[in-house]
């Protein structure tokens, strides 16, 4: 069997040495680079071709769904190795494109079988993170909201008022007032501050 090429983006060199020196005595892995933020991980899949990428959530330089997406970009499929409990953040990490989810506390062994899913081209999803997939704070606002209702949504997580966000978009402040309760509504979410938070989390804030 060809070893699986496996780059490791994690802040803690125990993580990152420990399965080094593991798959050193495994043959079906092998560990072709390592990273300790979001940006050294992204600048060396400029030059590697990885077939799994092992990703902690919590390093340095992490943007939530927004490092996801240009992570899981470069074609290979990320495993969310990590110490954060499973929640609609990790959720959404699914949606952005991470194919597999494992805690830290897992053994070597588990690991590797992830590690070797991922590559066979299935994921590895919890139960309980599989029931919080359907989630709305977990998707995209893009998967939930018409193209009109994602313009109102940008304006007023912009920090746009009503009236504001109705004149920007040459609206009537009737006709936004009922696109910011639809989107309310199916954003799960029920005053301005969750609004700002939801949108916060998909990086969405600062468009």
């Amino acid at each position: 069997m060809t070893a699986v090429r496996l780059l490791i983006a994690d802040d803690h060199p125990i993580v990152v040495q420990g399965i080094t020196r593991f798959a050193e005595l495994e043959p079906t892995l092998e560990v072709i680079g390592a990273a300790a933020s979001a940006d050294a991980l992204l600048a060396l899949l400029e030059t590697t071709t990885p077939d799994v990428i092992s990703l902690d959530v919590q390093m340095p330089g992490m943007e939530g769904p927004r490092t996801v997406e240009a992570v899981a970009a470069a074609g290979a499929p990320v495993l969310l190795f990590t110490l954060h409990p499973i929640d609609l953040a990790i959720a959404s990490l699914i949606h952005a494109g991470a194919a597999g989810y494992l805690p830290k506390s897992s053994s070597l062994e588990r690991y590797v079988e992830a590690i070797h899913a991922l590559h066979g081209g299935g994921r590895v999803l919890p139960p309980e993170l599989e029931a919080l997939l359907d989630a709305p704070a977990a998707k995209a606002p893009s998967e939930l909201l018409t193209p009109r209702e994602m313009q109102v949504f940008e304006r007023l997580v912009m920090g746009e008022t009503i009236k504001e966000a109705a004149f920007s978009l040459g609206l009537s402040v009737s006709t936004v007032y009922t696109y910011s309760d639809r989107i309310r509504t199916k954003l799960g979410v029920r005053t301005q501050p969750e609004l700002v938070r939801y949108a916060a989390s998909w990086d969405l804030d600062q468009r």
